[in-house]
């Protein structure tokens, strides 16, 4: 039997193709090791149509409709690419970073409607009747196996709780059923300080001793966010940034600036808990199957959750609960939720301010930034860059 034999190669193809599936569903992507087979039984039976006028016709419109179905495939169940919108996770991410999403990791959501559909949504932006349910779920939530669970410290991709389709990306810092504290810009989990990465910045103020110009040399050389004035430097920095510039003898540190002088709104919605973006809770974030009393601590607490995730509508009349409008003293939830935050914690609008995200809007773990221009021009120590 010759080694180029059209029969010999089918059958190393075969076994190729069954050793990848089988390999895909012991790691758990069993749906995917299925596709796998289901694709290659297709392009097996294409094959097998005879070379004659009509069926070349019928073959070559396979032939693209399988191709043009595993192109839709990956972008709904493999990967995907985003774009960061602003400095929110700065130092880890940088405006317009193209990043790559790996969905395979949570597993993929099954689309919802016609709109998540590559290049299908193109023919529903024809029909008015659907246009006016794009911003609609059409189907319920579903989600395939994945390789692993969210873990403390991901970095993950997900819809925003309160718009369709607008993307967000954020560390995940609570997991379900954490109890969660935050004390002058500190993240206690479940009592214990929750490990910041070296990538997180926070703001601080400085005075600087020698001149101007030699100042901004260092701050230049080092990519710094600050603003210099003769009174301070004002400058959003990582420790290890920080460390180089108290070691610096032009730099006289002066304050460690918390972010709660800020006016913003904590995801309570309310002042009497007294809450602010870097000093809050204690609080436990939501889990599946949890049951909270409905008191007036707990309320304030979780309604947003509540009214924007979990289909029903929470409030408070006169002391007195109602869900959907009947009366309650507990409530129970049906969805396990994260918390999730930025890594430059003083420019970032995160879980501090919106409160919690289901596991409904997780879209999948950032592993590489694709590419990037920042600073300008093309970023070589950027390209494909793997993230911890």
């Amino acid at each position: 039997m010759q080694l180029n034999d059209p029969s010999n190669l089918m059958k190393k193809s075969v076994i190729v193709m069954l050793v990848v599936s089988l390999i895909l569903m012991i790691i758990g992507l069993f749906w995917l090791g299925l596709i796998l087979l289901l694709y290659f039984i297709l392009l097996k039976r294409i094959s097998q149509i005879k070379s004659q006028r009509g069926n070349k016709v019928i073959k070559s419109i396979l032939i693209s409709s399988v191709i043009l179905l595993v192109v839709i495939s990956i972008k709904l169940f493999v990967f995907d690419i985003f774009r960061i919108p602003s400095p929110s996770m700065e130092n880890t991410f940088f405006p317009d970073d193209i990043i790559v999403v790996n969905k395979l990791k949570y597993g993929p959501i099954l689309p919802r409607s016609p709109f998540d559909i590559p290049i299908i949504n193109i023919t529903y932006q024809f029909n008015e009747s659907a246009k006016k349910r794009k911003k609609e779920y059409w189907w319920p939530y579903k989600r395939l196996s994945g390789t692993s669970k969210i873990q403390q410290g991901d970095i993950v991709v997900f819809n925003s709780t309160w718009k369709k389709d607008f993307i967000l990306v954020k560390r995940c810092v609570g997991l379900p059923g954490d109890t969660l504290t935050i004390k002058n810009a500190s993240v206690f989990i479940n009592g214990k300080v929750f490990k910041e990465p070296n990538a997180v910045k926070k703001e601080y103020n400085f005075t600087v001793r020698g001149k101007e110009n030699d100042f901004k040399k260092i701050t230049d050389t080092l990519q710094l966010d600050v603003n210099y004035n003769r009174a301070f430097v004002k400058g959003f920095l990582t420790e290890q940034q920080l460390g180089h510039l108290t070691k610096d003898d032009l730099i006289k540190f002066v304050q460690d600036t918390t972010i709660s002088k800020r006016k913003a709104k904590t995801f309570d919605k309310t002042k009497m808990l007294s809450w602010t973006i870097d000093n809050m809770g204690a609080f436990i974030v939501p889990k599946k199957g949890m049951t909270i009393e409905l008191n007036l601590i707990n309320f304030f607490k979780y309604r947003r959750a509540i009214n924007s995730c979990e289909g029903v509508t929470i409030k408070r009349v006169e002391d007195v609960c109602y869900i959907n409008d009947k009366r309650a003293t507990h409530y129970t939830f049906t969805k396990d939720y994260f918390f999730l935050m930025g890594d430059n914690r003083a420019k970032s609008a995160d879980s501090r301010a919106w409160g919690f995200v289901p596991i409904d809007n997780i879209i999948g773990k950032v592993d590489y930034v694709l590419f990037s221009n920042y600073g300008g021009s093309f970023n070589w120590g950027r390209f494909f860059k793997k993230i911890n």
